[in-house]
């Protein structure tokens, strides 16, 4: 992975966990069943990170060449003022739950969702120079923010069975469901992306090969990032039908880690290669 490219990955990760986060835990919110604790813990997080992911993008230092890698910096506005929205959402959602005011607090958190995608989209185009495709790449980011958000909220989710064994089942099993459809898309979109070539072909400065076959992080995302991901969050899933929400957590514990692992790698291989995994 480049050296120069880690705090932008770093950037990206963030962005895919606050956004991803906030989508999900509006979903569960709207959809009922889920304690009003849990909703308001979930906004602090999302507010937290989105307030890192905020100092991110006006810390480090933007060229329009990353390692040898274009970017187009025309969108870099776009997603620090986005990210700001965000947190501001998520904060006031935090807040108006805190005051039993829900209904304000969902109006936030609606807005930060929109803005939230207009983040996404923005981050696509700002990556896009060497890609094949702009949806490509778009597609990657969206279910890369899917999976990043799915997997954390429903891990935070699962804590709550082991203090309430009388919650009902039916929102971890939505989305543990949910977060085994966006990695079967997330699958889709690497076979596709993987096989096309790329518009431009990254020149690190640094001594790294650009071959995407010939760099082991490829096979480690096939791998640990998203088969051995699919895998666990099918067992996860298996385990809420008989109501055995410790056991489902543990997995999704695990399953968290390998999803982030798969991000990483994905936004590492997408610098060095042109490829969006």
């Amino acid at each position: 992975m480049s050296a120069e490219a880690l705090p932008h990955t770093l950037l990206i990760l963030l962005i895919e966990l606050a956004i991803g986060s906030l989508w999900l835990t509006l979903y569960s919110d709207l959809r009922g069943e889920v304690t009003r604790g849990f909703v308001l813990t979930m906004a602090l997080l999302v507010a937290v990170v989105a307030g890192l992911t905020y100092w991110t993008t006006t810390s480090i230092s933007w060229t329009n060449n990353i390692d040898g890698y274009l970017i187009n910096q025309d969108w870099l506005k776009t997603i620090q003022h986005g990210t700001l929205a965000v947190l501001t959402a998520s904060s006031i959602y935090a807040f108006s739950v805190f005051m039993g005011w829900d209904p304000a607090g969902r109006i936030a958190a609606i807005g930060g969702a929109i803005g939230g995608l207009i983040v996404v989209v923005a981050l696509a185009a700002l990556l896009n120079p060497p890609i094949w495709f702009y949806l490509g790449g778009l597609a990657a980011l969206l279910t890369g923010t899917l999976a990043m958000g799915t997997v954390s909220t429903s891990m935070v989710w699962g804590h709550w069975y082991l203090t309430e064994g009388s919650l009902p089942a039916r929102p971890l099993r939505e989305l543990t469901l949910i977060l085994i459809s966006v990695i079967g898309l997330q699958t889709i979109f690497f076979i596709i992306n993987a096989t096309i070539p790329e518009k431009t072909t990254p020149m690190p400065v640094t001594e790294i090969g650009s071959g995407l076959l010939e760099n082991p992080m490829f096979y480690f995302r096939i791998g640990v990032g998203l088969l051995f991901s699919l895998v666990l969050a099918i067992f996860a899933f298996k385990t809420t039908q008989i109501r055995a929400m410790q056991s489902a957590t543990g997995l999704l514990y695990v399953c968290m880690a390998t999803v982030f692992t798969g991000e990483v790698l994905a936004r590492g291989l997408q610098f060095i290669t042109g490829h969006p995994l």
